[in-house]
């Protein structure tokens, strides 16, 4: 049953509305709820309703919820963001530069595609430096000719860039929102088309929209008023890429008639989990006022312990652990450390690993990271695009064709003069003729190769296994590994990704440009882990999330709020504040018991010699009230009494686990 103000929310469809809704405070069964409402009133159809979100697993949650809700829900439309702009794009190609089977490129190829636009001589970091200044001016929405920098060349490049990404005919993931940005912005006809589809559209977590998203949501809706946006201006923690919290401002200013309503009782967490929450945020300056409240129970004091070292703190954290598992009969899935940085992570793990205790780490390397798996999405990509010159570049020589890299330069320096992909120069025999007669035939071979695979009538998970198996992929996977677990590992990711494919072919029938696009867009392929293990993530990555037992570990001035966001203080609290939204964020996971920690003596990262840096307890700590807290506001004992204490309950503990 909902609660008063989430009845509100589900039947407020007069006006565009906002839906401020607070941690835990169950913020997807409204967005549920209102589709399964919109379409029982006959508000809408089912086809007409739009939802995005921000990732794979969230839509996924949605569509599934929702399908269990209403009939015919298998037309919904509730995708990511840049799902729905790949949609878009694909749907209004004709008015594009752009041609049908367009690759997506991953961070890496892009930065290697600004490298090889800038001259000769210039180091990778200022790729990397120009490729986060691109992502942040098309996430702002701007074109090379509205963007000021002081950074010689950057306009340029990002022209340059631009006009790369149209001759190769690939976008990057920034691409997929801005893009179709400009396009309903530049076509009057496009523009109306999608307003008329979109019969209701509703946004998730609209505090992480940066402003070419926002940009995007408005053009959709034009002044209509069929929007609900559902965020927590508290949980915006997004700012370093991109992300603007000013965006709940402009919903108010560019939709008048806008309608708010709050979403305030908790359904995770103990009251004084929620007061502090409550405490702690506060001070940030807040556009609308929101107070989190639980009838869960008053729940135990917050245990703020102090640690000499982070040694000492990694110890501790997982001895209690071991001692509140045994006390309490839990499972180990129903605790979390939660910590600022992944570098923290490391002597946690070595503690656990010690004490035998199953952890799972969120935020590792992804699936999409191992090169083997690059090999593949490169071979997909090119079959389904030959003007992808990444693509070709990746495949030409993997496995070892014998094709040097002098070849491979007199191919690109005749693709480069005739206006040609790389591709496209290797399948006209006049040009080849340029090549040597050996490096002619070995080049002639891989185009016959790709052409044949272009040409199957066949579905494209089919065409992937012909390739795979022609290529003998996965012999040279074998082959070229340097042990036998790696021969193992690397063969093992070869046949699930070929499993998995298989999969997808099974459900559906994908031609290749549509694996290309699938896969483009997922993340990860692996399926969260359920195993029964301590959980340790990032505060970013936590978000969402809930834990019975949470330990927010090193809460300490430098790195939570962190030096950098320190720094930046001098100018503004911007930075301050998204740190202070990461404390509260922090906080608010934990359903019964909460504990934070901090060390007094802290090695720097990468610092050579032994020597302790001092740090001392963040300033969220003293913004959490005495009467919350068990430990902090404690009158601050000795180092000696301290040791003397940590010691007798480490004895106390390792009695208990021996009798």
């Amino acid at each position: 049953m909902l609660n008063p103000q989430q009845q509100a929310a589900v039947e407020k469809t007069d006006r565009p509305l906002l839906v401020l809704a607070g941690a835990g405070c169950g913020k997807t069964r409204v967005i549920t709820e209102k589709m399964a409402h919109l379409i029982r009133t006959r508000f809408c159809s089912p086809d007409g309703m739009f939802a995005i979100t921000f990732t794979n697993k969230a839509a996924k949650e949605m569509k599934q919820r929702a399908m269990q809700m209403i009939q015919g829900g298998e037309g919904l439309n509730i995708s990511t963001f840049h799902s729905l702009g790949l949609r878009l794009m694909q749907q209004e190609i004709a008015h594009t530069q752009f041609h049908r089977g367009f690759s997506i490129l991953d961070a890496s190829e892009c930065q290697k595609v600004i490298l090889s636009l800038l001259p000769k001589g210039f180091k990778k970091e200022l790729a990397n430096q120009l490729q986060w200044q691109i992502s942040g001016w098309k996430n702002a929405g701007l074109k090379p000719e509205q963007v000021e920098t002081t950074v010689p060349m950057a306009a340029e490049i990002y022209q340059q860039y631009l006009n790369y990404m149209v001759n190769i005919n690939a976008m990057d993931f920034d691409d997929l929102i801005l893009r179709p940005l400009w396009l309903l912005n530049g076509h009057q006809e496009v523009r109306e088309r999608w307003q008329q589809r979109i019969d209701y559209l509703m946004v998730d977590e609209y505090q992480d929209t940066n402003t070419s998203q926002y940009q995007l949501i408005k053009t959709l809706m034009g002044q209509g008023n069929h929007l609900t946006c559902v965020g927590d201006d508290d949980q915006s923690i997004y700012g370093w890429r991109g992300a603007q919290i000013e965006n709940l401002q402009l919903l108010q200013r560019d939709f008048p008639r806008l309608a708010v309503v709050k979403l305030e009782q908790n359904y995770r967490s103990s009251s004084i989990i929620l007061q502090a929450a409550n405490e702690v945020i506060k001070n940030n300056p807040h556009p609308f006022d929101k107070k989190i409240w639980s009838d869960l129970g008053e729940g135990e004091p917050i245990n703020i312990t102090a640690y000499q070292s982070a040694e000492e703190e990694a110890e501790q954290v997982v001895t209690d652990i071991c001692f509140q598992k045994r006390v309490n009969l839990k499972n180990y899935s129903d605790y979390a450390i939660l910590y600022r940085s992944n570098h923290q992570a490391k002597l946690l793990e070595q503690a656990l690993r010690i004490n035998n205790i199953p952890y799972q780490m969120s935020g590792g390397r992804s699936f999409f990271d191992y090169s083997e798996i690059k090999d593949l999405m490169a071979y997909i990509r090119l079959l389904a695009n030959p003007r992808d010159n990444s693509a070709f570049l990746r495949c030409i020589n993997t496995p070892k064709r014998g094709i040097g890299m002098q070849t491979v330069q007199q191919i690109s320096l005749i693709a480069k003069h005739q206006g040609k992909s790389f591709f496209q120069t290797c399948s006209e025999s006049q040009i080849l003729n340029e090549l040597s007669p050996s490096a002619k035939q070995k080049v002639t071979a891989f185009v016959h190769l790709i052409q044949n695979h272009q040409q199957m009538k066949t579905t494209a998970d089919k065409v992937l296994t012909s390739l795979v198996s022609q290529i003998d992929y996965i012999n040279w996977v074998n082959i070229s590994a340097n042990n036998k677990t790696a021969k193992i590992n690397k063969t093992k990711l070869v046949r699930d990704f070929l499993k998995w494919v298989d999969a997808i072919g099974s459900n559906k029938s994908f031609n290749m440009e549509e694996l290309m696009n699938y896969l483009s867009l997922q993340t990860s392929q692996e399926e969260e882990n359920k195993e029964d293990a301590v959980k340790m993530m990032t505060l970013h990555a936590a978000k969402g999330l809930e834990f019975e037992h949470v330990y927010l570990v090193g809460v300490e001035e430098g790195i939570l709020p962190h030096a950098n966001s320190l720094a930046d203080a001098n100018e503004s609290n911007d930075a301050v504040e998204e740190e202070r939204r990461l404390m509260y964020v922090g906080i608010t996971r934990a359903m019964r018991r909460l504990k934070v920690s901090y060390v007094k003596k802290r090695k720097k990262r990468f610092q050579d010699d032994n020597s302790d840096t001092f740090s001392g307890p963040s300033r969220f700590l003293d913004e959490i009230p005495a009467e919350l807290t068990h430990g902090y506001h404690q009158k601050n004992l000795t180092v000696e009494q301290q040791k003397a204490n940590n010691k007798k309950n480490f004895a106390a503990l390792k009695a208990l686990f021996e009798e």
